[in-house]
């Protein structure tokens, strides 16, 4: 029931214009590249945050921030923002231009289309589902004109964006190198899906008072739900239980910094082993721990 609090009916949309791409997808060994629904990619130009785009039919927008050395072969991070919140409330709270330029990554921070009540399509996993149909445009795009890293390509967000950052990675796993919600989840908001590829997972929560909408939302409880389900899946998991509420936590951003660039596509963690570097209330989760 909630679901369906979630989404709302967005407009048909004729794709048969849209061109075939290359199968590209077995260079890093990732789901192979979708075609661009307008038939066309944006340009992205140098010094030029804010792009413009069509996609499945609505116009959106999304800031683009490149590192400075040029986007070819570097890492892609994906950023969703909070109900109510913006694309330079995100950069704004985890200095994302900053971190372009320290990471070295290409950073992509999405606006919500407008079309939905809790800003992003919660519902449907196919090609009726905007954002999903967004991602995956972006996603070609940034490959055919920047020749980014498709081996590393990764997803924040928080709050309602940390929520799709989950749902994303239950549709889009086989794309994912990395995830790192803050206060996102899955059941009983999402319903979980066994993703199609195994990634690593960074999940945040605020304890037993980070709550949404005076408890609408317990996102103590989608985390948890969303780890045992990923763990029982064999996704290597760790939770970090800040204590802090509905909020990303400050060593949020050194969470960044540690966590989403490190990992590749299909290979294993190079936290397997070691966690030290993560605050203390960090631990690898395991399913019933």
């Amino acid at each position: 029931m909630l679901l369906a609090l979630l989404a709302c009916t967005a407009p048909a949309v004729d794709d048969s214009a849209a061109e075939a791409v290359p199968d590209l997808g077995y260079l890093k060994g990732t789901a192979p590249l979708a075609p661009v629904s307008s038939g066309e990619c944006p340009t992205f130009e140098a010094g030029e945050e804010k792009v413009d785009l069509v996609s499945h039919g609505l116009d959106r927008s999304v800031k683009l921030l490149l590192p400075p050395g040029g986007a070819a072969g570097k890492p892609v991070v994906f950023v969703w923002h909070p109900l109510g919140g913006t694309a330079n409330y995100m950069i704004n709270l985890l200095d994302l231009r900053g971190y372009a330029e320290v990471a070295d990554a290409v950073v992509v921070v999405v606006s919500a289309s407008g079309a939905y009540e809790y800003e992003w399509a919660f519902a449907g996993d196919g090609a009726d589902n905007d954002d999903l149909v967004l991602y995956d445009d972006l996603r070609t795009c940034l490959y055919e004109q920047l020749d980014i890293d498709l081996g590393r390509v990764s997803s924040i967000g928080f709050s309602a964006g940390a929520l799709w950052t989950s749902f994303l990675s239950l549709h889009r796993g086989d794309t994912l190198s990395a995830i790192l919600p803050f206060s996102g989840g899955t059941d009983p908001i999402i319903p979980y899906e066994t993703p199609a590829a195994p990634f690593p997972a960074l999940l945040n929560y605020g304890g037993a008072d980070d709550l949404y909408g005076g408890g609408l939302v317990d996102f103590q409880e989608t985390t948890l739900n969303f780890a045992t389900s990923l763990t029982e899946d064999g996704h290597f998991t760790v939770v970090c239980n800040h204590e802090r509420g509905h909020s990303v936590p400050p060593e949020g951003r050194d969470m960044m910094d540690l966590w989403l660039t490190a990992h590749v596509y299909g290979e294993p963690s190079p936290f397997l082993q070691d966690i030290s570097g993560f605050p203390d209330y960090c631990s690898v989760f395991a399913t019933g721990g």
